[in-house]
């Protein structure tokens, strides 16, 4: 290397090492790092790839000079392409002629004009002692002059190495990936996910996999009854994702009437429909770079699972009554507490869609088999109510051994309706055990039922064939599954969302947990 390059060189590689060891945001480093590269020495088109462990994908985490749409298309597996070959080997390359290179399989479309316009293409993995976290690539056009391969290699493996050791620092820094500890869940619970609090065996398990997928893209599908706190891990995995500084959008899908769903998700145009005035944009859009938590996704009509099921593929999509399709980076998060698989089988939900949604599957369990949390939960949402009400409960230990013992059907969304009906009723002194009668007295939960079939009575036991009014039918099988709305239309055969109009049309008061 000529010295006057050899100057520019080391000036670059003194610019990224600053940088680097300055950066708490590692893909604006990772940008601003290919941007020094073009500007310092012509290596032109840079991406900086990782490796998602979840999905087993190599994907492009930085890419200045691509669009977003073109940089989200390029995922590969290991061994596949250029990039997913030298992953896979640990060993560098240099192509001279990207345009006769047969294994360069251009994904994401930002190449086009290379046979018309040669260039050099360089793939570096990023190593780290044993195993390769990414691989970091660069091209040089051959109109820029001439130029050395084993110069521009020397320089590039070198960046190569600095961006290895910075991701390597950034997970070592980082709670979510260090060494487990033997301090309890439970102060890490309360530390790391705000509300996600139990230290129960069943509560751990759900915390486990959180820290795994946490720093992982994929989608996420949260499963178990109402009120078993599935927003409380979406956020969780968010906050503590590469996405925290992001936005968070939650949507829930059985709150929606079907004839706004759609445009609730993907936005619309204006004059799409009576009342839209002007466009607006939808939930996915909203999310952009960050993620999206679809609460009740089983609830969502077959129409809008096909729309959501492109969204995913092609992360692409149309608002409603537009033509353009808008390009997203979303990390989806899901929750639902139906049976999807029986929903799959009476076609009520799309196979693709499922499979689609079940790339990470954690289930939630109920607070009945985690008693153990109880206690801690108490504390905790008793501290939350004194904020808002300004009176702090205390509670008997007979008092509490009832709380420990009830099954809670609305698992922590009703604990904590329990507490708060407390807070502002009880009088002077502790909860007794006799001020728990009432809900002693409440009807035995029973296990969420599974989704009615059709070689049997969708309306079981007494709610089918007591002969009662539709009215009086709806009142029993609220109250035999504890006002959990879910779980009752599950008892009556009906979607939650028939149910919500059956509710509203006879003027029900339900209780919410």
């Amino acid at each position: 290397m000529d010295p006057r390059r050899a100057a520019v060189a080391v000036e670059a590689l003194h610019d990224i090492g600053q940088l680097l060891v300055l950066a708490t945001d590692l893909s604006k480093a990772f940008t601003t790092v290919l941007q020094i590269l073009r500007s310092h020495l012509t290596l032109e088109n840079g991406t900086v790839s990782l490796f998602d462990p979840v999905t087993g994908e190599v994907f492009i985490e930085a890419a200045p000079e691509m669009p977003d749409e073109e940089r989200i298309l390029g995922r590969l597996r290991p061994g596949e392409g250029i990039v997913g070959r030298v992953f896979h080997t640990g060993l560098p390359v240099a192509i001279p002629d990207l345009s006769a290179e047969p294994a360069f399989l251009e994904r994401t479309g930002g190449w086009r004009g290379v046979a018309h316009d040669p260039r050099a293409l360089y793939a570096v993995p990023l190593r780290e002692v044993r195993s390769t976290l990414g691989v970091l690539t660069a091209e040089r056009r051959w109109s820029a002059g001439p130029f050395s391969f084993d110069d521009d290699l020397r320089v590039l493996t070198t960046v190569a190495s600095m961006l290895a050791t910075r991701v390597r620092l950034h997970r070592a820094e980082n709670p979510l990936v260090r060494a487990r500890t033997d301090s309890p869940v439970l102060v890490a619970g309360r530390d790391r996910f705000p509300g996600a609090i139990g230290g129960s065996a069943a509560w751990r398990r759900v915390l486990d996999v959180v820290d795994r997928v946490a720093q992982s893209r994929a989608t996420v599908l949260l499963r178990g009854e109402s009120g078993t706190g599935k927003e409380v891990v979406a956020r969780a995995i968010h906050d503590e994702g590469p996405r925290a500084g992001r936005p968070f959008v939650a949507v829930n899908c059985g709150a929606l009437p079907e004839a706004l769903l759609e445009s609730e998700l993907f936005g619309h145009e204006r004059g799409a429909f009576t009342g839209a005035s002007a466009a607006r944009a939808g939930r996915f859009e909203l999310a952009d770079g960050g993620t999206l938590f679809l609460d009740e996704v089983g609830e969502l009509p077959l129409p809008a699972q096909v729309k959501l099921l492109r969204a995913i593929q092609e992360r692409q999509f149309e608002r409603v009554g537009g033509t353009r399709s808008i390009t997203v980076d979303v990390r989806l998060v899901a929750a639902t507490n139906r049976d999807l698989e029986e929903a799959v089988r009476s076609g009520s939900f799309r196979i693709d869609l499922y499979h689609r949604l079940q790339v990470v599957e954690i289930v939630l369990p109920p607070l009945r088999q985690r008693r153990d949390d109880v206690p801690v939960l108490v504390d905790f949402l008793l501290a939350d109510l004194e904020r808002e009400h300004g009176r702090r409960l205390s509670f008997s230990r007979e008092a509490m051994s009832v709380l420990g013992r009830y099954d809670w059907p609305g698992n922590v969304r009703q604990l904590r309706n329990v507490l708060e009906r407390l807070t502002v009723s009880h009088g002077q002194g502790p909860v007794s055990a006799d001020d728990l009668d009432w809900l002693r007295a409440a009807p035995p939960p029973c296990d969420p039922p599974p989704e009615p079939r059709a070689d049997r009575d969708p309306v079981p036991d007494r709610v089918a064939d007591s002969g009662e009014s539709e009215q009086e039918r709806i009142l029993n099988a609220l109250e035999r599954a504890g006002h959990v709305q879910a779980r009752a239309a599950r008892l009556l055969g009906m979607t939650v969302r028939q149910l919500r109009y059956r509710v509203a049309k006879f003027g029900i008061q339900v209780e919410r947990f």
